[in-house]
């Protein structure tokens, strides 16, 4: 029986392999500025609120790590030019297609006692509409670790998933309905600049139309804002009147129509912010039930839904490409079918031995984030495997023999993904494949013939269905199965070893992936590779072992492959 084992030459491993290692480098490298292409055009508006420039000024630290920044003098320029100055959909959507602007970020900040509560609002210039409504909580101005992790696990996926802007029509704007007018007035006018003297909806008082706040619309917040400016909003009572007619005023405690800009009680707001366990980063979609909500139910486009959710990195329907670089594992059992007592096949019996694993998905068009089809989830699948180091064992007389041995698989093909639901992702992939088991039978102490193995080089193709089902924010479960259509199995199938067999083959593989850090995963997979073969007869090695050539001596034989990979994966 021969079995094998991993040696311990760390030198002759470098030695032999290290080109694996640089191709993968390489192709790190060469892939790498593709992801720059996935930079978003971003404008962050002016905070509001207490120490509102110290959260700014982190927000956009942050951003500017994996996005560019707009000037936000550009953007506010813009907006006057094209009469455009209001923070709602049809303003935002707009100047965003002007100057290209993928997203708009505002931002509040609220005191309430020692925490500071940094609202965000997130609106996609291509729609203008509310994507996403985060609330970060912190013990003291800026953003803590807690509130920095948010960002970059909840928010940050989104801001990649944006699509890009379109082109500005004059015309379309020039024939909207007025009744949008009449919604953004319901804002009171806090999208619009100090535009020159001009007050939206007939207010004396001044309004900012970059703090633009419009998660919820925030018509029952918009009161704090006037304690914040010092309850300037006498010239609002027509607007107050409006959020009277929407059962605010009752729901605040405040009388909405005498247009007084009265405090709120925040003894009341502060306990329903305890009620609702806003003590800790929060990050949640815009659930208020305005008019942007109805995104929840729109856009669903080959990504998957995206408006009003949350994703993360994580999540393998949306990623352009990942690289993942590990080490595995695999082991081999060769057996056949035979009804001899005497002079059977050796056969092979080996445990896993350490190799060294590198893959990569890259869907290439999925790089464009304007590109909203079916081609973003056509990609290419690139395996490598090989064994670091090997022997087989082989025990002739009492004696051992070492054989030196050398066992990879590389497999390259096209893979397809489909999203299901808002969790399941279904793949149909197809590679071309090359495995190879050899053992070099060199050595002057034994003959040719003691050595009854078959070096084995398989060429296949395996076309194959997988599943990935997104568990939660940082854990991926899948699983694929593949039959492999042979073609050529190398010195197995020679007239002088078992000759011509009907040769068939599945591979099945199941794990998981858990996020450590932002684009950072680790994979732990199983698989299993069985081959089998029923041979014809007409092989030397099949009908002749015995003495016999009438006589069938061997039938079949199943050559197994086992074991699995551990990697670190980044994604691009």
């Amino acid at each position: 029986m021969t079995t094998s084992r991993s040696t311990a030459s760390l030198a002759d491993s470098a030695r032999r392999h290290g080109w694996l290692l640089a191709a993968a480098v390489a192709l790190a490298i060469v892939l790498w500025p593709a992801s720059a292409l996935a930079r978003r055009r971003l404008v962050v508006l002016e905070f509001t609120g207490p120490e509102a420039e110290t959260f700014q000024r982190d927000v956009e630290k942050l951003l500017k790590r994996s996005h560019s920044l707009v000037p936000r003098a550009r953007w506010d320029a813009t907006a006057r030019k094209l009469k455009a100055t209001k923070v709602n959909e049809r303003d935002v959507k707009k100047v965003a297609a002007r100057l290209s602007v993928d997203g708009v970020l505002s931002g509040r900040v609220e005191r309430r006692g020692s925490r500071y509560i940094l609202r965000l609002q997130l609106r996609e210039g291509q729609t203008g509409k509310t994507v996403a409504a985060p609330e970060l909580v912190e013990r003291r101005p800026g953003l803590g670790p807690d509130g920095r992790d948010a960002m970059m696990d909840e928010l940050l996926p989104i801001i990649d998933d944006l699509s890009a802007p379109g082109s500005d029509d004059d015309e379309d704007w020039d024939d909207e309905e007025d009744e949008d007018e009449e919604d953004d007035r319901g804002a009171r006018g806090k999208g619009k600049a100090a535009d020159k003297g001009k007050a939206a909806d007939k207010g004396k008082g001044k309004t900012d139309r970059r703090s633009g706040w419009k998660g919820r619309d925030l018509e029952e917040e918009e009161d704090d804002d006037e304690d914040d400016r010092g309850a300037r909003g006498k010239g609002k009572a027509a607007d107050k009147g409006k959020a009277a007619d929407k059962g605010k005023a009752a729901d605040k405690g405040k009388a909405a129509d005498k247009g007084k800009g009265k405090r709120k009680g925040e003894d009341e707001d502060e306990d329903e912010d305890d009620d609702r366990g806003r003590d800790r980063v929060g990050f949640r979609g815009d659930d208020d039930g305005d008019d942007d909500d109805e995104d929840d139910d729109l856009g669903d486009d080959d990504d998957g839904p995206r408006v009003g959710r949350t994703f993360s990195p994580t999540d393998p329907r949306r990623r352009p490409m990942d690289l993942a670089v590990g080490l595995s594992f695999t082991g081999r059992k060769l057996s056949f079918t035979t009804n001899l007592a005497m002079n059977r096949p050796q056969g092979y019996d080996g445990g896993p031995v350490p190799g060294l694993y590198v893959a990569a998905e890259v869907f290439p068009l999925a790089f464009n984030p304007a590109n909203q089809s079916i081609t973003r989830n056509l990609g290419v699948s690139i395996v490598i495997d090989k064994a670091i180091s090997i022997s087989s064992n082989l025990e002739k007389m009492g004696t051992t023999y070492e054989l030196p041995t050398r066992e990879h698989h590389l497999a390259a093909g096209l893979v397809f993904r489909q999203p299901v639901g808002d969790a399941l992702q279904v793949e149909a992939s197809l590679r071309y494949n090359k495995r190879k088991f050899y053992i070099d039978r060199n050595n002057p102490n034994l003959l040719p013939e003691d050595i009854d193995i078959p070096n084995t080089d398989y060429t296949y193709v395996d076309p194959g269905l997988g599943l990935r089902y997104l568990l939660g924010p940082k854990i991926v479960v899948g699983a694929d199965a593949r039959f492999l259509l042979i073609t050529d199995t190398g010195e197995m199938q020679e007239p002088t070893q078992y000759g011509a067999a009907t040769v068939t083959g599945l591979d099945v593989e199941g794990g998981l992936d858990y996020e450590v850090a932002p684009r950072v995963l680790v994979r732990a997979v199983a698989r299993f590779t069985t081959i089998g073969y029923a041979f014809k007869g007409t092989g030397a090695l099949t009908n002749n072992r015995d003495g016999n050539p009438a006589t069938v001596d061997v039938s079949g034989a199943r050559d197994t492959y086992f074991g699995g990979f551990a990697s670190g994966v980044y994604l691009f």
